[in-house]
């Protein structure tokens, strides 16, 4: 009986071990936007992973969003401007460089006479 129970648990431990995955790394935003709302989120990049992941949207009712995701070389790798109204599907992979990445949005005056960015950010980098 023990050794079936030592067997057992010898097993359960070696499925842990071989199921294990890297980090699970993902930053972003998932709310909604106002007038003259803005986001950041810093990602430290550490771990040998070969691809990131930009994904998700941007739904925009009223206004302007600008929207940029700069590598740890201070280059910015993604940049937009959204017009509203519109809804914006995001699904980008970029090479991964270890360090500081930055994902910024901004809602901004719009066009003429039109208000600051209303609407909804679900984007996140993983």
């Amino acid at each position: 009986m023990k050794r079936a129970s030592t067997f057992i648990y010898m097993t359960i431990i070696v499925l842990m071990i071989s199921c294990e995955k890297g980090p699970n790394i993902n930053f972003g935003f998932d709310s909604t936007m106002n007038r003259n709302s803005n986001g950041l989120v810093i990602a430290d990049i550490s771990d040998n992973v070969e691809k990131i992941y930009l994904n998700g949207f941007i739904r925009l009712e009223e206004g302007e969003v600008k929207l940029n995701l700069v590598n740890p070389n201070g280059v910015a790798i993604f940049s937009k401007t959204l017009v509203a109204p519109i809804e914006f599907p995001i699904n980008e992979p970029f090479d991964a460089t270890k360090g500081y990445w930055k994902l910024k949005y901004k809602s901004n005056e719009g066009i003429g006479e039109i208000d600051e960015g209303i609407g909804e950010i679900d984007l996140h980098l993983h």
